[in-house]
């Protein structure tokens, strides 16, 4: 986990930033919604084949070595002054490869935890220690600007896919299954005719569309607004997220975890609202207060959100269901959201020069799925009572 988390820990809060040097900034909304697009047609056909062909760990192993070849090739691209077209073809060679790693190392975790609920979010600290020492290494390295973050990162990569090999067996459970549904991992789709599931899953991806903006724009923010290490202030997420991922583990087993993607989603919108209080005051403290919050509301909804889809899905699917999490978070939500961050950026900041509309419209967009999440739990919990 640590090893897993730590190469995009350094290159991607330092994305925008590393395409500006090499002038290559507008291929970001580009890279924001192609890699997760290419990513759907690999996710589900992947975790398709740890339920019902390969074992997870392996599987894990193999495609963490080749997507490091072209992650390497990308940023070697921007290095030699290649086209950036290069840098989004690479990089979509290594998403094609790469989409199905975290479905793959979640069901190998909690297909292998005694008690997921209390150990699932301390294996996840390590992860986020990594992606956190990743980006304080760029910035301590002063690589916030240069390829060479990407170059560098693909060695940690290489060697937590070798580390894959020797991870617990987590061989396939589903060896009944057949025809073109089970192959191409369709049948998780079937999913979201359960109503309590429809709702997490949409809710998830509705929230991850503004939320695409935090790594996509607020190192730019920071950058404008005189933070001298954006790369490093971006860690300050992953700092909170420790502490967060502890206490979820402290509490888990007294509270329901839709309560806690309720709260994730809340501090979402707050969020949001702290960057443009801290955009019109020109006060960066509130900016990184804003950026601290990204801990909590990723572990209460990606980490609490990955347990409570595990309680509610059939053995045999857990792998699919946790790739249609990633396809319809990651990579739908991904590829809207990329472009409506986007256009927002480009007609309320650049064009206007204001922060402060930009970040009302994106807490107003995350506000709506809190609404439409808590008003299901609670009719359902009403439902429940009766």
């Amino acid at each position: 986990m640590f090893l897993m988390f730590l190469p995009p820990g350094m290159w991607l809060p330092s994305l925008p930033n590393i395409l500006a040097t090499y002038e290559a900034r507008w291929v970001l909304p580009y890279f924001t919604a192609l890699t997760p697009f290419i990513g759907i047609f690999s996710a589900l056909l992947f975790a398709a084949l740890s339920d019902r062909k390969f074992d997870a760990g392996r599987l894990l192993g193999i495609l963490g070595i080749t997507g490091a070849g072209f992650v390497w090739l990308s940023f070697s691209s921007l290095e030699w002054g290649w086209h950036p077209g290069w840098f989004l073809f690479f990089q979509s060679c290594s998403m094609l490869i790469s989409a199905p790693m975290i479905p793959l190392i979640t069901k190998i975790k909690l297909a292998n935890l005694s008690n997921p609920a209390k150990s699932f979010p301390l294996y996840s600290i390590c992860g986020t220690v990594g992606w956190l020492c990743g980006s304080i290494l760029v910035s301590f390295l002063a690589l916030d600007y240069s390829a060479k973050a990407g170059q560098l990162a693909v060695a940690f990569r290489v060697g937590m896919s070798l580390l894959c090999f020797a991870l617990p067996a987590t061989p396939p459970k589903d060896l009944a299954s057949r025809g073109w549904a089970a192959i191409l991992g369709l049948r998780a789709f079937g999913l979201l005719r359960d109503a309590e599931l429809r709702r997490f899953y949409l809710a998830s991806a509705l929230l991850a569309i503004p939320g695409v903006a935090h790594f996509m724009i607020t190192p730019t923010l920071l950058a404008e607004f005189g933070s001298a290490y954006p790369t490093a202030h971006m860690s300050l997420g992953q700092a909170t997220e420790v502490a967060a991922m502890v206490f979820l583990s402290l509490v888990a087993g007294r509270f329901r975890m839709r309560w806690f993607l309720i709260w994730g989603m809340s501090l979402a919108v707050l969020r949001f609202g702290l960057f443009a209080l801290g955009a019109e005051m020109g006060a960066l403290t509130l900016l990184f207060v804003g950026v601290a919050l990204h801990g909590p509301v990723y572990t209460f909804m990606t980490v609490a959100g990955r347990i409570y889809l595990d309680k509610r899905v059939p053995e045999e699917l857990q792998g699919q269901a946790q790739a249609l999490y990633s396809l319809m978070v990651f990579s739908v939500a991904g590829i809207i959201g990329a472009f409506v961050c986007e256009w927002l950026y480009l007609s309320e900041v650049e064009g206007a020069s204001g922060w402060l509309s930009f970040w009302l419209v994106l807490s107003f967009l995350a506000a709506v799925p809190l609404v439409y999440f808590t008003v299901g739990i609670l009719r359902q919990a009403d439902v429940e009572a009766r």
